[in-house]
């Protein structure tokens, strides 16, 4: 994929014109739901300003987009956090303050993405925060985030915004089966529903056979919640299927069981194709139990990014709320 995507045009033509004047801002602040292409259009920007032809797209011929392409710009810089961590940390930010105080290598902009920025702890934000007051010149720092309100109110305010809404359903739906020719309608708009329009985000999805996972994953929830078998063991299946994502399974069924209580038939639910199952799973739960399960899985989604708790455990907690009571 390259240049922007077809739902971000407008943020990209906005830009470009201020690329163009020479104001484009110092810092800005790329937010939207997970999976819109937040990050992929920060790619395309980074490609943008440090193609040495000046255009209004890479030019894919000059050293900078050689260098690119190959992922060895010396002057693109891409902060995340480290593969046995879940933060971004102060040393990760000092260690950039040093790379922004020298020249750049190839001459011309230094590019900077921090993905996602919302994982930076507060000595990190605050580290950032020097920069962000005093930005070298020819520098561009990219921050990308699902959460902008995790992040400090003084970061937000030194950032110019760029809002990535939700992109139109038949668009999305159009992206999704140009990139994957091969999937089924069906599949592809019950996946793309699940993603909660992010289309990203559904390919991904598509991709990993999530339509199956989630199919299996509500198969035990039923056995568990008729009492035939074993939370804790269905826990540890699930913690290889992934902590986060099968607690978001578990929060949406829950969330679709909550609507089914307040209208028959609800005017949406995120899981159509399952309905009757969850229908027949919440005509034995009070609404009140409900809600109660939501909280609880709520809760184990917020603890979930916290490394020190046993991941395992969150699971089973949640899981043992759904056994039959004696």
């Amino acid at each position: 994929m390259s240049g922007p995507l077809p739902w971000q045009q407008a943020q990209w033509e906005k830009l470009l014109a201020r690329i163009m004047r020479g104001s484009l801002p110092h810092a800005l602040l790329l937010s939207g739901r997970r999976g819109i292409g937040k990050h992929h259009f920060a790619v395309q920007l980074a490609e943008l300003l440090l193609c040495s032809e000046n255009q209004a797209e890479p030019c894919g011929r000059c050293k900078g987009c050689r260098l690119i392409a190959a992922g060895t710009h010396p002057d693109l810089k891409q902060i995340e956090p480290p593969e046995d961590k879940q933060i971004i940390g102060v040393d990760q930010i000092r260690e950039l303050t040093h790379y922004l105080s020298l020249t750049a290598l190839c001459g011309g902009y230094r590019v900077v993405l921090i993905d996602p920025a919302d994982c930076m702890n507060a000595n990190a934000a605050n580290s950032l925060l020097k920069t962000l007051e005093e930005p070298p010149a020819n520098t561009s720092l990219l921050l990308i985030s699902d959460r902008p309100s995790a992040l400090p109110a003084t970061i937000r305010s030194r950032c110019q915004v760029i809002n990535f809404e939700r992109p139109a359903r038949d668009l999305s739906l159009e992206w999704l089966r140009n990139q994957q020719p091969e999937l089924d309608l069906q599949i592809a708009e019950t996946v793309l529903e699940l993603a909660d329009g992010a289309p990203l985000r559904a390919a991904d999805m598509a991709t990993q056979g999530a339509i199956t996972q989630r199919t299996e994953m509500l198969d035990d929830l039923e056995k568990i919640a008729a009492g035939r078998c074993d939370p804790v063991e269905i826990a540890k299946k699930w913690l290889k299927l992934g902590k986060k994502e099968s607690l978001y399974w578990v929060y949406g069924w829950v969330v679709d069981m909550v609507r089914m209580k307040f209208a028959s038939p609800p005017p949406y639910i995120a899981n159509a194709d399952v309905a009757p199952r969850l229908s027949k799973m919440a005509a034995n739960i009070e609404l009140s139990l409900l809600y109660k399960r939501l909280d609880q899985v709520s809760e184990a989604l917020r603890l979930a990014d916290n490394s020190s708790l046993n991941a395992e455990l969150l699971l089973e907690g949640v899981l043992i709320g759904w056994t039959p009571r004696r």
